[in-house]
Order: C-alpha cells, then structure tokens, then sequence
C-alpha cells in the first residue's frame, strides 16, 4: 500500500506539458467549440432540445451557445488568468485542479445564463455540474488525443532531423544552475569540463586554440544534460570528450589522458578507470590507441 501511494504521488508530481504551448491551448479550445457545437445540435443529449419551447435556428444558436460558453471559459482560464497568476507550467496535481476549476466555473455560468439563481441553488449546481461533465469529456478528452499525438509527431520529426546531422557539427547547448542555456559550442570543439566548487570550467578549441569559459553548475548536471553525446567522465573532477581524446598512456597504476591542443595529462581515478577502459575498445575510433597503451 505505501509503494502504491509513493507511486500515485510521483504521478501526481509529474510535469503537465500538453498545454504549454499556446498553440496547444487554443486547438483545446476550438475543438471543444467545434465537437460542442456539432455534438449537442446532431445528438440532443439529456433531451437537451426539450428544456425551452423553441424550435428551427433559435433552437439552434440556444444549444451552439452552450458549447461557446465552455469555448469562452477556457479562453479566459488558459490566457488572462493563468497570466494572471503566473502559472506557465503544470504538474499533474496542478493540472487537475486548474481542470476542476474550470469545469465548477461553467457550471456556474450555466446557472446564471440557463437557471434560476433565486431558487435551488445547490439543488442547481448539482445538475449543471453533472451535465457539465457529462456534455464536456467528449470533447476535452478528444483534443487531448490531437494535442498528444501532435506533440508527439513534432518531437519524432525533430528526432529524425536531428540524427540525420553529423554529431560533429551540432551545437551544444550548456545550461547553468537555473536551466538558463549560458553558452553553445561545436560538438567538436569542446574539450572537457573540468569541476571546481559551485563552477565548472569549460575548456574548447576555437580557431585552433584552446579556450576556457566559467560556469556556474555542478559536473553531475553538466553530465546529465550531455548524456546523448560521446562525453565520459573519468574523475570526480572531470568529464571529457571521447571525440577529442589523442591518447592515453599508464604511469604505474595510473591512467592519463591527452586531449587535442591541450599540453597538460587528465587523470582517470579508480573509480572509473575499469568503466573507461572497457569503454575505449569498443570505440573504433580508439582501438589503436587502446591496444597500445591499455594492458
């Protein structure tokens, strides 16, 4: 049971990200119009076409006008509002509750629009909220669908475009402590990174010569966020570019690496030296090297 709960809340804690977009946003709300408006009008739910004597295009813009009121409600809950109160991102927990808040909203409205506010309220609220989410899963569950699918043929066309470049000539984008993008390199220019207190020294190759950049993070994320490249780390200290590896050599027990224009050994400590050598042979681009100075 405790695994259970610890599972429901890591769900709960999850990023929310089919609304970031704007774009995203206002398909949501122009499919709930459309699908409302043809829904309710081809399919009368709840004998909704009974509720007032009308008939013929009255009729009509009456039953089209519930589907506008959900259309202006989210409108109004996905842009002003959430600019209001500074919410660009949700969690799933958020999420539900922004969701819960808007579907208690319409209900309201329909009372106002559509009921009678001097009787029954509660009594009121109970039934328009009922209808309210029975009238709106269809729609927001079926943009929820678009949305999801959209986003992901998106990532999957980025995907393909991005493997259909050489790794060598994409940038490398290097974030700093608050995830704000500080500095983009080639992929083959950058050197190794080298740790120091709450700084990482960034060492790259421009026009032939060795550079040095300061920025402000921990080698562990630096590491993280360049886990698709070909970078290793080989010491608490510091994380290197296979591309860039001249050779290596062993002095006793320990292992050093040289890197291309850079004069100074790079140490491999125990701790990784197993994983690093292992790692070099099966690299074509060493095997020579390896062979050579890896027993």
């Amino acid at each position: 049971m405790p695994g259970n709960i610890w599972l429901i809340m890591k769900f709960l804690n999850h990023n929310f990200t089919l609304l970031d977009d704007k774009k995203d946003r206002f398909l949501l709300i122009g499919i709930c119009f459309v699908f409302s408006i043809f829904f309710v009008n081809l399919f009368v739910p709840f004998n909704i076409n009974r509720w007032v004597d009308d008939s013929g295009f009255i009729q009509f813009m009456r039953l089209s006008s519930y589907g506008l009121v959900v259309a202006l409600v989210f409108l109004v809950s996905q842009f002003p509002l959430r600019k209001l109160l500074g919410i660009q991102k949700f969690k799933v927990k958020t999420y539900i509750l922004w969701l819960t808040g808007e579907i208690i909203l319409i209900s309201f409205v329909y009372i106002l629009l559509y009921g009678n506010i001097i009787g029954n309220l509660l009594n009121d609220f109970i039934y328009s909220l009922k209808y309210t989410l029975l009238g709106i899963f269809l729609p927001y569950s079926f943009a929820l669908l678009i949305i999801f699918y959209r986003k992901n043929s998106i990532e999957i066309k980025r995907l393909k475009k991005s493997l259909s470049k050489p790794l060598e000539s994409e940038m490398v984008a290097l974030k700093d402590e608050n995830g704000k993008v500080k500095y983009s390199f080639l992929h083959e220019n950058l050197l190794f990174f080298e740790s120091a207190d709450n700084y990482v020294s960034v060492y790259f190759l421009q026009e032939g010569k060795v550079q040095r950049r300061l920025l402000r993070n921990s080698l562990k994320n630096i590491e993280g966020q360049l886990s698709g490249y070909t970078f290793k780390r080989c010491h608490r200290s510091f994380l290197i570019n296979l591309r860039n590896l001249e050779f290596t050599q062993k002095d006793s027990k320990r292992l050093q690496l040289k890197m291309k224009g850079v004069d100074t050994f790079i140490p491999v400590s125990q701790k990784y030296s197993s994983l690093f050598a292992d790692f070099i042979p099966v690299c074509r681009f060493f095997v020579p090297l390896a062979n050579r100075f890896i027993p």
